[in-house]
């Protein structure tokens, strides 16, 4: 194995700043601006005061925090060396006396439960009240355990809150309008299957990224999430889940509707799904059964959720006898529901 060499900083940094601009097209001249706004941004906002806080007045704000991951905590506590506890990065609103971590959360806790009263702490003060959000998310959305999506809505829930009106945000909040408005819980399964950050609604949905693409596929208006949202609970209200394929199926069918420039009537979404519901009762065992019927036809393709569930519905609604003329990706796509090649046993009525 090749000797790792202990160096000085300054000359690796000079030799990093080398490689920046002969492998990555970095130039001097950015180089330079870059070092020109960071000198007049550490005018307004310095490097944070490191100092030992004591541990009763800390806060954790957990609209922006992740949830606390247990087994960490029991795996600093087994190996506590207060060497390496590295300060906790926080924040102190100007005029407020609460400090809030937004980095190092487990350690702190960790520290607590092992009787420490006091934890290190680099403190930065600041009038922002979404600097811990910002902060939160640059720290942690990289490396081993990046930040979930859940945790990127709720930061994005926090910063519209909090006055920013970035598309970003402004979405997320639209996003969760439409849920709130149907009365569906959006959260991931863990946290619904716990008794403390179960939400307050009989139905939930776990998939933010297609909760992310119903909201972008109108543009941020959320009309179509509503509608995808509504149709399936009441077409399936014995379903605690809102199932995640024939979301996605929904979804797809008005996708290539809107870039086809189709218009879909009012209410089309609810009447595929009781048609559908005329041959499969449940909504688990619509997507079940659209895998069956994808593998009976392309045995060994990998499974592609949108474009299956988009044309399984379609096949299903037209074979029960459904009139609207529904938009697809071609008979190259088809499932073959409506050709006869379907998987033996598919339908009730051939067991």
């Amino acid at each position: 194995m090749a000797k790792r060499l202990t160096r000085k900083l300054t000359d690796v940094a000079r030799e990093v700043e080398i490689q920046l601009k002969a492998h990555f097209e970095i130039t001097q001249n950015q180089i330079e601006a870059w070092r020109t706004a960071a000198k007049a941004l550490h005018q307004l906002n310095p490097f944070p005061e490191s100092k030992m806080v004591v541990v009763a007045d800390l806060w954790i704000d957990y609209e922006v925090q992740r949830d606390v991951l247990h087994k960490h905590i029991i795996n600093i506590m087994k190996n506590w060396d207060a060497r390496i506890c590295s300060p906790v990065s926080a924040c102190q609103l100007l005029g407020v006396d609460r400090i809030d971590t937004y980095d190092g959360q487990h350690r702190s806790i960790a520290a607590a439960i092992l009787g420490f009263t006091s934890v290190p702490c680099a403190v930065v003060l600041t009038t922002d009240k979404n600097f811990a959000s910002y902060a939160f998310e640059m720290l942690n959305n990289t490396g081993v355990k990046r930040l979930t999506p859940g945790d990127l809505h709720r930061n994005a829930l926090v910063r519209h809150k909090n006055g920013s009106r970035d598309i970003k945000v402004v979405r997320a909040r639209t996003m969760q309008n439409q849920f709130d408005a149907v009365g569906i819980d959006l959260q991931d399964k863990g946290s619904r299957n716990s008794d403390n950050l179960r939400g307050d609604n009989d139905y939930f949905f776990s998939h933010f990224k297609y909760a992310q693409k119903g909201i972008e596929v109108d543009q941020g208006k959320g009309e179509v999430l509503f509608d995808i949202l509504t149709a399936i609970k009441e077409t399936f209200p014995l379903q605690e889940e809102i199932d995640q394929g024939v979301f996605i199926g929904l979804y797809e069918l008005r996708r290539i509707a809107g870039a086809a420039n189709i218009t879909l009537t009012a209410g089309w979404m609810k009447e595929v799904l009781d048609t559908v519901k005329q041959t499969f009762k449940s909504s688990s065992l619509v997507h079940a059964k659209a895998r069956v019927q994808w593998e009976h036809k392309n045995p060994g393709a990998t499974w592609s959720a949108p474009s299956a569930m988009a044309n399984f519905l379609r096949e299903l609604y037209i074979r029960n006898g459904g009139t609207i003329n529904l938009p697809y990706h071609g008979e190259g796509a088809t499932m073959g529901v409506l050709s006869g090649n379907v998987a033996p046993g598919l339908f009730p009525e051939d067991n």
